[in-house]
């Protein structure tokens, strides 16, 4: 049971860092967001310089992970049957999956084929788009585009951009004096479709 007067103080401790969020930031978050600092979550977990990570991200096993990391909500990080490596100034959008794992076929045969296992590696400056999977054995690039709602279940080039399930190269990510821009196989999507 809880204290009456605990319960008080906490209920206006919470109001207030809400209001606190709406007013500054004009977003409503989830109660673990406005208790723990994501980028306090981040140096709890050995990441790299100004990374950070939600408290509603999962996060497991051998995950290492750079430098200007964004680790959106509602992410699952698995690193427990590989090791899951994510370089410097990548963005892991919302809802993005990662596993270093796969139990289909164990599952499909009842138990005799055994669960699949492979590392997991994302290069530098790279997007994962939101609610996106990444199954186990990927090497994703260096400057790397993934579209939304991809399933990527094989490597992904250096400079390319990927969408679809599975996810299948697109276009490619060009470099000019520094800027970046989109160029797309036959045809041209706007500019922010990904």
């Amino acid at each position: 049971m809880m204290d009456s007067s605990f319960e008080a103080e906490f209920d206006a401790y919470m109001a207030g860092k809400r209001q606190w969020m709406k007013d500054t930031y004009n977003r409503v978050l989830p109660s673990g967001e406005l208790i723990f600092n994501r980028f306090d979550k981040a140096e709890y977990l050995s990441m790299g310089k100004d990374s950070s990570v939600y408290d509603t991200s999962v996060v497991m096993g051998d995950v290492t992970v750079g430098e200007h990391v964004w680790i959106g909500p509602y992410t699952l990080l698995e690193g427990i049957n590989g090791k899951l490596t994510i370089g410097d100034w990548v963005s892991i959008n919302a809802g993005v999956m990662i596993y270093t794992h796969d139990t289909t076929k164990k599952y499909l045969s009842g138990g005799i084929d055994e669960v699949v296992k492979g590392p997991v590696t994302i290069g530098d400056h790279t997007v994962i788009g939101t609610l996106s999977t990444v199954g186990c054995g990927v090497t994703i690039g260096d400057h790397c585009v993934v579209g939304a709602y991809s399933m990527v279940t094989g490597d992904i080039p250096p400079y390319s951009i990927a969408a679809g399930v599975p996810a299948k190269i697109i276009g490619r990510v060009v470099e000019d004096e520094g800027h970046i821009r989109f160029e797309y196989f036959g045809g041209q999507p706007k500019e922010n479709a990904i």
